[in-house]
């Protein structure tokens, strides 16, 4: 997302609710000039207006929900940015790509609530302060931080409800956020490496083959970790992409293309390998995507 990450003073829709953007360069410019332009599937096109707008996130009072929309090779300067706004009671919404962003905020902040989280959504940046919501429907699965299971999330749903964010709170989020992973990496090193779309992907014999092996390595990791996952969650994570528009690609993919800029391979390639060497899973389809990846790179 075009935000560096999102904060809210209070978190109650029966008061008032003050949201601030931290942002950087052009991107904070546009915030303050004119907003976020976010337009819809279908062409629609919406301007939301933060409260407050910096590129500063000392300067903001401590925060009751925090929103977290960097890619994963920012995570630790946000974590070290907002870490002095966090109480107790904060609560923390990670929408990164990964499996195991819980743990990598955790290692970070020790304080406040990680609820760990994910959003179904294809968006890109078209231009500084311009999300294109290209599809999926966007909304948040997200759960309790297993050191606070008793936390209550009705205060926040009804946030998510009165700003008309698709919300699902789930008792044990993990399932969903494999889920999504299994979809999300596999297609972010397939479309790394190739460079085609999710549609060209489908119908590519050999690159099918490939997000499939990766799928069924990602699959087995998650089951010698205890996650209960149907088998059929293969095929279906696979089949995904149809949902897709047949141009669509993953923001791995669009990152790699442009020189020099940073990317998320080590959510995706770099895991599977660390978690398959963990739980003793042999992962040999991951591991020629990512070399190939990192070495044409």
């Amino acid at each position: 997302m075009a935000a560096h990450l999102i904060s809210a003073k209070t978190i109650d829709p029966g008061n008032e609710t003050y949201v601030t953007c931290v942002a950087r360069g052009k991107t904070l410019e546009v915030l303050r000039e004119k907003g976020l332009s976010f337009r819809k599937p279908g062409g629609k096109e919406a301007v939301y207006r933060p409260d407050f707008a910096t590129d500063n996130a000392a300067a903001l009072p401590e925060q009751k929900l925090i929103v977290l929309c960097v890619k994963g090779y920012d995570l630790t300067a946000a974590c070290e940015a907002i870490r002095p706004l966090i109480t107790p009671e904060t609560k923390i919404l990670p929408l990164l790509n990964g499996i195991d962003i819980y743990e990598r905020i955790r290692r970070l902040i020790t304080t406040g609530l990680i609820l760990p989280a994910c959003i179904y959504i294809a968006s890109s940046i078209q231009a500084p302060g311009s999300v294109v919501h290209s599809g999926g429907q966007g909304n948040i699965i997200a759960g309790a931080d297993p050191r606070h299971k008793d936390y209550n999330p009705a205060l926040l749903a009804s946030l998510m409800a009165a700003a008309g964010i698709p919300f699902v709170w789930e008792a044990d989020p993990f399932p969903a956020l494999w889920t999504k992973y299994f979809f999300i990496a596999s297609y972010a090193l397939v479309t790394g490496l190739s460079g085609k779309s999710f549609g060209q992907i489908l119908e590519d014999k050999d690159l099918s083959a490939s997000v499939m092996e990766i799928l069924k390595e990602i699959h087995a990791i998650a089951a010698a970790k205890g996650v209960k996952l149907p088998e059929s969650l293969i095929q279906k994570s696979y089949e995904s992409a149809g949902n897709f528009p047949y141009e669509a690609t993953t923001s791995y993919a669009r990152d790699l293309q442009v020189p020099g800029k940073p990317n998320e391979a080590d959510l995706f390639g770099g895991t599977i390998l660390r978690l398959g060497e963990e739980t003793g899973v042999p992962t040999p389809a991951t591991k020629a995507i990512y070399e190939a990846i990192l070495k044409k790179a």
